[in-house]
């Protein structure tokens, strides 16, 4: 068997899901579904939408990228097919971009989802004007190398998340969530269950009811079981 040489390996191959479990995520904020993972698939604050389309879903294609280089980036998108979702790890570098308007062109060229940079990109004004969601650290007009090394479809961390390739990448502007493959259906489950009991609460509201739903009763009831007193 050959010997791999580790920080420069292109896995060519990827799971690929059903393209219809992974639209079903679409109609859902990824705050309630970070909600039905207990809150701790959410990608960290800092890694914002950028430009006018904030709505971004599809599976992951993984890049670990060298600080300043966006060699193996190019080579992601080489690889990706329609509906995938580039997610690079660029060291949260802040003082060079790693993507542009060129690269948004041959991503929208290809029918490419989307792209999540744990790092910095520029030419805002491109996503600005077209609809193509891009979800990054910051933005530098400071340009990138392309020497390498680095790898694709490897396991990396974006914005403070392990990303595996294939793992289904929802982002709006409330952030990124990160889905397991394996638990996707569950998931599902979960969120529908949720978005129909936050409806009933938004109904009691409306009515002017909400003391009297669950939530309320359950915020006294905790509040009694740790020893709080209600003083008049």
């Amino acid at each position: 068997m050959e010997k791999m040489s580790v920080g420069k390996r292109i896995y060519k191959h990827r799971e690929n899901l059903n393209p219809t479990l992974v639209e079903r995520f679409r109609e859902y904020p990824s705050a309630n579904v970070s909600d039905c993972m207990e809150r701790l698939y959410s990608m960290n604050a800092y890694i914002k939408p950028y430009g006018k389309q904030k709505k971004i879903i599809g599976q992951a294609l993984t890049v670990k990228a060298s600080i300043a280089d966006n060699m193996l980036f190019h080579q992601a998108l080489l690889m990706a097919n329609p509906g995938d979702v580039i997610v690079v790890e660029a060291g949260r570098d802040m003082n060079h971009s790693i993507c542009g308007d060129i690269m948004y062109s041959i991503a929208k060229s290809k029918d490419i989802a989307g792209f999540v940079v744990d790092g910095c990109i520029r030419d805002v004004d491109y996503l600005l004007r077209e609809d193509f969601p891009v979800f990054a650290a910051g933005v530098t007009g400071r340009g990138p190398y392309k020497n390498g090394p680095g790898e694709v479809n490897v396991d990396i961390s974006c914005g403070g998340q392990v990303v595996h390739p294939g793992d289904i990448i929802l982002g709006d502007e409330d952030g990124i969530v990160v889905i397991p493959p394996l638990e996707a259906e569950d998931i599902l489950l979960k969120v529908e269950a949720l978005i129909t009991n936050e409806n009933k609460s938004m109904d009691m509201i409306e009515k002017g009811e909400w003391e009297k739903g669950t939530l309320a009763k359950n915020i006294k009831q905790h509040l009694e079981d740790n020893g709080y007193q209600f003083i008049d």
